[in-house]
């Protein structure tokens, strides 16, 4: 009898083995045919023109009562309504660089407890319909109804960034027609008052089925040494470096629905910086990625700023928009698109932002389905 239970128990090691290396044997043929990124796909490399545009939809307001009203205090700079012709401005700038996918920042701010009647859809909604008549769709950006993960309360500012894309080339469907992931990711409260994101979507390529994420960020503003709503003086290089790096953590190697997808990170970072702790280029190069600028092929309109602060002409100097690719990527080119080339005028006749477009057209690795 015990010679029998013996046998039956190395019979069953001996099929408990024979099925893990039958699975271990799929699992390599998988993932030789789908380069690591999922089962029997293929291993495709798509071409992708990405951009970052700051379109400072709330910031930069006609006059000091229209600044005071939407934001609660004075703009820095005053250009024209945001409705009135410089949504339409805008969206002309991304279909006139090509752009394949666009990240966008300051498409306003939810409501605050006293600022009632302001809302994100006044800023979000000229620019999402003027992009569509250049064939842009909107990438769902769920704000609506949004809660702190931890605390329960719910978002109140810190909205604003909405991607964009070229919907005859990407969705972000599947092929049957259902919602890809996204997401919005909360950063530690230390930012804002009411909390601050940033926001994620899985695309495809309509033509290759290949899928990758873009991640539409913007960190603190804040320069070291000033006070925030909190009440807290902070070093902000180093915030910013946290936020930064917490966010690509988060999607690089936890989040199941992002980890294994290409995934590109842009935005208005705040910073040229690329100090060690206090930076945003630093966080992305601890986990493995690199900003488009410093490894393209060729650069474009490198002489400008990308945040132009409403001055004419346009100033030289620090890039604080960025585009992180992970190492290795190709980046052909990286290019800066001035938003004027006149050296004297004024400011709210020549400028449709406080910021510069900027994208890089990157080769991206992933596989079809």
């Amino acid at each position: 009898m015990a010679q029998r239970r013996l046998s039956r128990r190395w019979t069953k090691v001996a099929v408990s083995a024979a099925a893990a290396l039958l699975a271990l044997t799929n699992a390599s043929a998988a993932v030789a045919a789908g380069n690591g990124n999922g089962p029997g796909g293929r291993a495709r490399s798509i071409d992708v023109r990405i951009g970052s545009y700051n379109v400072c939809g709330q910031g930069c307001l006609p006059t000091k009562e229209e600044c005071e009203r939407v934001i609660g205090r004075d703009c820095a700079t005053k250009l024209k309504p945001w409705a009135d012709g410089r949504a339409a401005a805008v969206a002309e700038d991304i279909d006139a660089a090509g752009l394949g996918v666009v990240a966008t920042q300051e498409i306003g701010n939810n409501p605050t407890p006293t600022q009632t009647g302001v809302d994100v859809e006044s800023f979000r909604a000229p620019l999402t319909a003027a992009l569509a008549e250049h064939g842009y769709a909107e990438a769902p950006a769920d704000y609506a109804g949004a809660r702190h993960p931890w605390y329960g309360y719910p978002l109140k500012s810190g909205a604003g960034r909405f991607t964009y894309y070229d919907a005859s080339r990407y969705s972000h469907l599947d092929e049957r027609g259902r919602e890809l992931p996204h997401d919005l990711f909360w950063l530690p409260d230390s930012t804002e008052i009411y909390g601050k994101t940033m926001t994620w979507n899985v695309l495809r390529e309509r033509a290759t089925g290949v899928r990758f994420v873009v991640v539409d960020m913007h960190l603190e503003y804040r320069k070291n040494g000033a006070t925030d709503p909190n009440g807290w003086t902070k070093n902000w290089d180093q915030v910013r470096y946290g936020d930064a790096r917490r966010t690509a953590e988060e999607l690089t190697l936890h989040d199941p629905r992002t980890r294994d997808l290409p995934i590109v990170f842009a935005g208005d970072m705040n910073s040229g910086s690329t100090a060690d702790g206090a930076s945003a280029v630093d966080a992305f190069s601890d986990v493995g990625f690199v900003d488009a600028h410093a490894v393209a092929a060729r650069r474009v309109g490198d002489e400008y700023a990308s945040f132009n602060g409403g001055k004419i002409p346009l100033p030289s100097g620090e890039k604080i928009d960025h585009i992180f690719v992970r190492k290795g990527t190709p980046v052909r080119d990286w290019v800066l698109v001035p938003q004027t080339t006149e050296t004297s005028g004024a400011p709210a006749e020549l400028l449709r932002s406080d910021h510069n477009l900027s994208y890089a057209n990157v080769r991206l690795k992933g596989t079809s389905r």
